[in-house]
């Protein structure tokens, strides 16, 4: 973003080696003295934790505490979500910001994409802020990298900055992200539990798209070969087609023709195969295939016979 090109150039060169908690006072007289904004600090700290902390893949595996932990963190380069929103939350602090560390369920991958029958236990961690009278929201550990989980038992990680999650509107959040407390969903009138466990799962393609609606909006959609089920997304986006992608089941993946109908999106898609399968949706257009927006499970039977 234009506004933060100045701070994240300086913030991305600063190569000061800090090895200890005890010398985060280090990146905090650097940022005090770079910069006087308090809105301009909180983006320096963020894309000093993003660059310097890399997602604990194995202590994740392992449910290791000390991922959590701020010491661990930044004597160790890794951490998992509640190191990064610990690391936030000291750097806040640093400079009179007043934060809070929201715990809550936040929808990640396949394994997410129907928990309507789930019990929603904490999994996340992530921060909000208060900067000039209002609260924001950021996700630092979802903005440092992404987690590819093609493979069940051997997920990997990868750095891919995610400005989405700077800031992210509370309106766009909750789609992925459930606060275990209400008030930290920000929002006028609260989504309740029970809606947000139904929703598909919304991927961050969905946060950044100008996605109003979607049809259907509950994760399992149930049918029989030869059924035909209709989509309809609500945006202004003008996409040549939709791709329907599975993992593993590529007889079921689809290309649509999209039709616009006023402010809505419209396309069919034809129930071929029998099973359960995952289908992700996303936009296509003639110069690039964007990534899934969203994700449903199937369960399609095959059509009894008369």
């Amino acid at each position: 973003m234009d506004t933060y090109r100045n701070v994240d150039s300086v913030m991305r060169k600063y190569s000061e080696k800090i090895k200890s908690a005890d010398e985060l006072y280090k990146v905090v007289y650097f940022i005090r003295k770079s910069f006087s904004v308090d809105s301009i600090r909180l983006r320096a700290c963020f894309i000093w934790v993003t660059e310097n902390i890399n997602y604990d893949m194995d202590g994740y595996k392992r449910e290791d505490p000390r991922s959590s932990m701020l010491e661990y963190g930044v004597k160790n380069k890794k951490a998992i979500c509640g190191g990064y929103a610990n690391l936030m939350k000291f750097f806040c602090d640093a400079f009179n910001l007043e934060s809070e560390i929201v715990s809550g369920y936040a929808r990640t991958g396949k394994k997410d994409v129907s928990i309507g029958q789930s019990n929603l236990k904490a999994n996340h961690a992530w921060n909000a802020v208060k900067v000039n009278g209002n609260w924001r929201l950021i996700d630092a550990t979802w903005a440092t990298g992404s987690v590819d989980e093609t493979k069940e038992d051997d997920p990997k990680y990868y750095k891919d900055f995610k400005e989405e999650y700077y800031f992210t509107p509370p309106d766009r959040l909750i789609f992925n992200h459930f606060p275990e407390q209400y008030k930290y969903q920000f929002l006028n009138k609260a989504v309740p539990k029970d809606k947000f466990k139904k929703w598909p799962l919304f991927t961050t393609q969905f946060i950044s798209d100008s996605i109003v609606q979607i049809y259907p909006d509950t994760a399992l959609i149930r049918g029989k070969v030869g059924d035909t089920v209709c989509f309809r997304i609500k945006t202004n986006f003008n996409p040549d087609k939709i791709c329907l992608k599975t993992e593993r089941f590529d007889k079921a993946d689809y290309t649509a023709t999209v039709l616009r109908n006023g402010e809505w999106l419209e396309f069919f898609y034809p129930l071929d195969v029998s099973g359960n399968y995952i289908i992700y949706l996303g936009f296509h257009d003639s110069r690039y295939s964007y990534p899934p927006f969203v994700g449903y499970k199937f369960e399609v039977n095959v059509a009894k016979k008369n």
